[in-house]
């Protein structure tokens, strides 16, 4: 006989650690001795594919925390321990599917008998109009469930429209089938097990359903592994022209997929750069199996690989669509089948067969080589149809007259501003930025609703502006490369006096308002006040920010609007302008001989973050796999010199020692009898990237001294930047400064 009552004061225990520790001892056994009872009798065959797994290692491992005095504050109002669980697990391709569970939950006072999946499997039922079928193999006794603290009831005729509204919003619950029994009085442990074997009964069919669903994502996945692993692929010839084609290694890409670039070189000239994408689903348009291919910023391939699968031979046809914003899309459509079929590539109307799969074998007919070329081959002729890429051809005489902005998905671009959506979208980046940075850029952008601005200090190359670019592409779903036509980068320059810098000015010569970028953007956001507009100023302090900025602070601050003309013929401009508060504001500032200071008027109005630390292991955990290999001592070496020079606060950031290394790494590209020795090479990297910024007085005497050391230790004697160190060494001693310049 089980005591729920007592289960539940255990669950109910206010002490994290006494939780934790009664739980593993009193209700762990009673569960799992159950459970195992139940699995012996249904004939399930225990091993590598099927086994049990419970949550004693959760609660062991919390327990253990909530007794260290590192971890025992964080541990302390903390819920694990409020429920128990042991359940049968399926593994597939290293992926972990629940099968079906036996639950006690604290928290809802609920006895829960279930199979838990992810939001996928109900999205991929709803999307290939299976879910009325999956919905109908739920008996009507039992319920959908979610939520981790209070567990919420679907209802089956909800569930359609809340997966709908999750996948819109990009939430990701998980959900739980089955029944529920109250958590309370006593129970017979034959009970238990009967209402296991009832349950496990009645969802026979569901799980088939969801097996299905399984293995079908397994073939299609192994489908876009075999895909992904060719890499043989050197040149292809478009429009009569031949070039030389690359393509990298693949590396991870976000939580739910691969990605691989891919160059394009006309001789030894990069013309394009590209990227296949391989997701397990993508986490905005599709829960299926799914390649992209981008260019220039622009999807131009978006195709589900389960199109492919069934029985026999199956045609891969992909169905395309244009919908640039200047260019007649009917006859763009008409030119890139025209330019397909010339390439080989079969089309008609608006599709484009890329090849045919053999389910039998499970092996592209075609050859992944060949397939994989007429998926970059049809992305790049779709890029040149569509005036996004403009390949030589004699048979081109038009000039490129549209820059569409917008994604080559023809969903509308959905702002999300939920600090793990954008944490997730920058981490999973090339870029290296530490949480605290990201969720500082976030509170300072979004703390206030009606002024947005933020200033980013620090050494340059720490990444100030891709970090700019990586937040507003992030709120919009869209990866760093692509456009985001609610992104704007402006220079700022030197010969910024007063506010038409920014928001343009009446020529009375012209009879004409002359506008600026700035003042586009700004139009923008009053036209569409529900998308966030972002901004940024690079190096906004080249010229004085009180003197071209002075007009936004105001507006902003006192909601007043900014006079821009009085001349009643001008419809295209307003007379006032109000900036709305979707417009966000960002700037970067250096701090060197070329730049003015920050007045405290604008310090006042902006949050102001500090990017100077700078973290190279996750850096080189990023990098390359191949740059990897071959560099590995030589990039010890610089983050040594680095160190060096971050005693006196000289060091350099990301984007010196990425250039540092892609030098050396394609010095290791020339054959034999033109390749530098790796130690020259990397003494030439240190006097052209690292010595050139140095300069000052007897301050940086001591640093001169260990840089030699360090150059005595790890290069010649005979080495340049030892002869630089060794000169400014003298002329620190005579004249009492010097610089690496003569």
């Amino acid at each position: 006989m089980l005591n729920l009552e007592y289960f539940q004061s255990l669950f109910a225990q206010e002490s994290t650690e006494i939780r934790c520790r009664q739980v593993l001892d009193e209700v762990s056994p009673e569960l799992n001795r159950l459970f195992e009872r139940f699995i012996e009798q249904t004939g399930i065959s225990l091993g590598k594919e099927y086994y049990i797994r419970n949550y004693d290692m959760t609660l062991s491992t919390t327990y253990h925390d909530s007794r260290n005095p590192t971890y025992a504050e964080k541990k302390k109002n903390s819920d694990i321990g409020r429920k128990y669980f042991v359940g049968l697990y399926r593994k597939v391709d290293e992926k972990e599917y629940n099968i079906f569970t036996l639950e006690l939950n604290g928290l809802s006072k609920m006895i829960l008998i279930h199979t838990e999946l992810s939001i996928l499997p109900f999205w991929a039922w709803v999307k290939n109009d299976e879910i009325n079928r999956v919905l109908e193999s739920i008996p009507s006794q039992f319920e959908i469930f979610t939520g981790w603290k209070e567990k919420d009831i679907i209802p089956k005729n909800e569930l359609i429209s809340f997966v709908k509204g999750c996948v819109k919003s990009r939430k990701r619950p998980w959900f739980q089938v089955g029944r529920s029994l109250p958590l309370e009085g006593q129970i017979d442990e034959h009970t238990v097990v009967n209402h296991l074997f009832e349950v496990w009964e009645y969802l026979s069919l569901f799980r088939t359903y969801l097996n299905d669903e399984i293995n079908t994502s397994k073939r299609a996945n192994e489908a876009l592994r075999s895909l992904a692993s060719a890499r043989s692929i050197k040149e292809t010839e478009l429009l009569g022209r031949e070039y030389n084609l690359e393509i990298t290694s693949l590396e991870d890409y976000k939580s739910n997929g691969k990605r691989q670039a891919f160059h394009l070189y006309d001789s030894d000239q990069l013309v394009t750069k590209g990227f296949l994408y391989y997701f397990e689903h993508h986490e905005k348009f599709s829960p299926f199996q799914t390649i992209m291919v981008q260019i220039e910023g622009h999807n131009h391939i978006f195709t589900n690989v389960r199109e492919i699968l069934g029985h026999g031979t199956k045609q891969w046809w992909i169905t395309k669509s244009f919908t640039t914003h200047n260019l007649d899309n009917h006859k763009v459509m008409s030119e890139a089948m025209g330019l397909l079929n010339e390439h080989g590539i079969e089309a008609k109307g608006n599709e484009y067969r890329v090849g045919s799969f053999d389910n039998e074998s499970r092996l592209f007919i075609e050859g992944n080589d060949q397939l994989k070329k007429n998926f970059i081959d049809a992305a790049l002729l779709f890029a040149h149809a569509s005036r996004k890429l403009e390949l030589p051809s004699e048979e081109r005489s038009e000039p490129m007259v549209d820059q569409d902005t917008e994604p080559e998905l023809s969903e509308d671009l959905e702002p999300n501003f939920r600090i793990e959506v954008i944490f997730q979208s920058i981490f999973d980046s090339q870029f290296t930025f530490s949480k605290g940075i990201i969720r500082d850029l976030h509170l300072n952008l979004t703390a206030l609703d009606d002024k947005h601005f933020v200033l980013l200090s620090g050494i340059s190359g720490t990444g100030k502006t891709q970090l700019c670019r990586l937040y507003a592409n992030a709120v919009y779903g869209l990866e760093y490369e692509s456009e985001n036509s609610y992104f704007t980068i402006i220079p700022v320059r030197p010969d910024w006096t007063d506010a038409s810098a920014l928001f343009g000015y009446y020529s009375s010569f012209e009879k004409r308002y002359v506008k600026t970028e700035f003042l586009e953007v700004i139009l923008n956001a009053l036209k569409e006040r529900e998308k966030p507009h972002f901004i940024l100023l690079d190096e906004m302090n080249l010229a004085r920010v009180e003197y071209y900025l002075s007009d936004y602070l105001s507006a902003v601050e006192s909601r007043k609007e900014i006079p821009l003309h009085q001349d009643n013929l001008i419809t295209d401009i307003p007379k006032k302008l109000l900036i709305p508060p979707n417009v966000y504001l960002m700037g970067t500032i250096n701090v060197d001989e070329t730049t003015h200071t920050i007045s405290d008027k604008v310090l006042d109005r902006a949050f102001v973050m500090t990017l100077s630390d700078v973290d190279f292991e996750t850096f080189w955990d990023k990098a390359d796999q191949e740059l990897k290999i071959l560099l590995e001592r030589e990039f010890l070496l610089i983050k040594k010199l680095h160190n060096i020079l971050l005693e006196f606060d000289l060091h350099f950031g990301y984007r010196t020692m990425n250039e540092m290394l892609q030098k050396l790494y394609a010095n290791l590209q020339f054959p034999d009898e033109f390749q530098m020795d790796s130690l020259e090479a990397l003494d030439r990297v240190i006097s052209e990237k690292v010595l050139t910024k140095i300069r000052g007085d007897e301050r940086v005497s001591d640093m001169l001294g260990k840089i030699e050391e360090w150059l005595k230790e790890n290069l010649s004697s005979s080495s340049i930047s030892l002869q630089h160190v060794e000169r400014m060494q003298k002329e620190l001693e005579y004249y009492g400064a010097t610089q690496f310049w003569r």
